[in-house]
C-alpha cells in the first residue's frame, strides 16, 4: 500500500444513517412477522388443520430474533465497519465486519453518478450516491442531501477530467 494511501483519511457516513437503517429494518421484518403470522393463520380459519402451539411459538420467536438483530445490531457493525474516501484518481471503499471488502474504484472507470434517497432516508435528510461502474454499482449509502450533492458532483467532474 502506499504512502499516499496510507494517509487518507476514510470518511464515516452520518450516524443517522444508523436510525433509517432501524426503521427499513423494522418495516421488512414487521412484513415478514405478519406474513408468518397469516400463513399460520389460514390453515386453521380454513378449517384445514390445526397447527401446533409449538410452531407458532418457534416462528414467532425465529422473526422476532431476526428482526432484532436487523434492527438493532447489524445497523451499529454497518456503520462501524463502513469507510470511504474519495481522492482526485480513485474512491476507496472500506466495508464488511464479518467479511471484509475493500474496493478501489478508478476515475477512468466510473460510467456515471447517481443519487437516490428514498422515504426512509428522506425523513432522516439522507441520500446515497451511486457510483456506477461497466462491472458493477457501488454505493456509498447514509450522507447527509447537501454533503451527497457535492459527492456527487464532485466524482462526476474527476470521472469527467480522467476522460479528457
Amino acid at each position: 500500500m502506499s504512502l499516499a494511501r496510507e494517509q487518507q483519511v476514510m470518511r464515516k457516513l452520518h450516524p443517522d444513517w444508523i436510525l433509517a437503517e432501524r426503521k427499513s429494518a423494522l418495516i421488512s421484518n414487521g412484513i415478514w412477522l405478519l406474513a408468518v403470522l397469516v400463513m399460520l393463520s389460514v390453515p386453521s380459519l380454513l378449517d384445514w388443520f390445526r397447527v401446533p402451539v409449538w410452531i407458532w411459538i418457534i416462528a414467532i420467536l425465529v422473526v422476532v430474533l431476526r428482526m432484532g438483530m436487523n434492527a438493532f445490531v447489524l445497523p451499529y457493525f454497518r456503520y462501524e465497519k463502513f469507510a470511504f474516501n474519495v481522492s482526485d484518481e480513485e474512491v476507496h471503499i472500506h466495508r464488511g465486519w464479518l467479511f471484509i471488502s475493500e474496493m478501489i474504484v478508478p476515475m477512468t472507470r466510473v460510467q456515471h453518478v447517481e443519487l437516490e434517497s428514498g422515504p426512509i432516508l428522506r425523513q432522516y435528510g439522507l441520500a446515497s450516491v451511486e457510483i456506477v461502474t461497466a462491472a458493477t454499482t457501488h454505493v456509498i449509502a447514509g450522507l447527509k442531501l447537501d454533503e451527497a450533492e457535492q459527492l456527487k458532483q464532485r466524482i462526476g467532474e474527476l470521472a469527467r477530467r480522467t476522460d479528457e
